[in-house]
């Protein structure tokens, strides 16, 4: 009997201690009822509070995970962590698409880790300007939004916004600290946060990114998933006082 649930497909990397990547995703995926296939994509050597090191999987390995994946299963969202190659990942993205053009993409665009260790160089980030428009969102946080370009955070993100949906995270904003902004062509849609007690943790990208991809493959719109996704990550940053939050099984009607 096939699976009567939402798949979705997760390029992202390895964290032994589950708080971040492919294992923090398919958490966070089965908590919104969403079955997650997990390719990855680099291996990765960090606890909760530091980040080691790590080794990137190479272009021929992830092919061999990723075909026998796309070629039973549907896919129905793709969400996209750490890549070493924007160049390939237009082509796996090229790829999914061409078995299933419906596929909704969600790039959360990884740079550094939390640690402070950085995943791409200047040349490599300046690639992704190329992927933009084969996503349907992609979720920087301000940080990474400067790491992106010359120019402001905001302004960087209208940018990008001519070529697709822009969830610019408002932890790390100056004056607005955790109120979101959707931005599409221009227009910014502001999401702002519970006034709750919250705490720390390691992955929280991972964990938001996922959840809104959730959202998405059941149906949701991009505005209403990421609304949605805010709520869920928020109850996951408060649900523990340590790095690791606790996910929460939800009700998708």
């Amino acid at each position: 009997m096939e699976n009567t649930r939402p798949n979705a497909l997760i390029l992202a990397g390895f964290d032994p201690s589950a708080g971040a990547g492919v294992l923090s995703d398919v958490k966070t995926f089965e908590a919104h009822d969403v079955h997650g296939f997990g390719i990855c994509t680099a291996l990765t050597y960090q606890t909760g509070d530091e980040f080691i090191g790590m080794n990137w999987v190479s272009a021929d390995v992830i092919t061999a995970q990723l075909l026998p994946i796309i070629e039973r299963y549907p896919i129905h969202v793709l969400k996209i962590g750490i890549i070493e190659n924007f160049k390939l990942m237009r082509h796996w993205i090229d790829l999914i698409k061409g078995f299933y053009p419906m596929c909704k993409v969600v790039l959360d665009p990884v740079l550094s880790a939390s640690a402070g260790f950085d995943f791409h160089d200047e040349t490599t980030i300046r690639q992704l300007d190329k992927v933009l428009k084969k996503v349907d969102l992609i979720t920087p946080n301000w940080k990474e939004m400067q790491q992106l370009s010359d120019n402001g955070p905001l302004e960087e993100a209208i940018k990008i916004s001519q070529s697709t949906h822009v969830l610019l995270k408002g932890g790390h904003h100056p004056t607005e600290k955790g109120t979101d902004s959707l931005i599409y062509k221009g227009k910014i849609t502001k999401i702002e946060g519970r006034p709750m007690e919250v705490f720390e943790k390691h992955g929280s990208g991972c964990v938001l990114a996922s959840s809104i991809s959730s959202y998405l493959a059941h149906g949701k719109s991009i505005e209403e998933a990421c609304r949605l996704g805010k709520i869920y990550i928020e109850d996951y940053l408060a649900s523990d006082p340590s790095k690791f939050g606790q996910h929460h099984f939800i009700t998708i009607s």
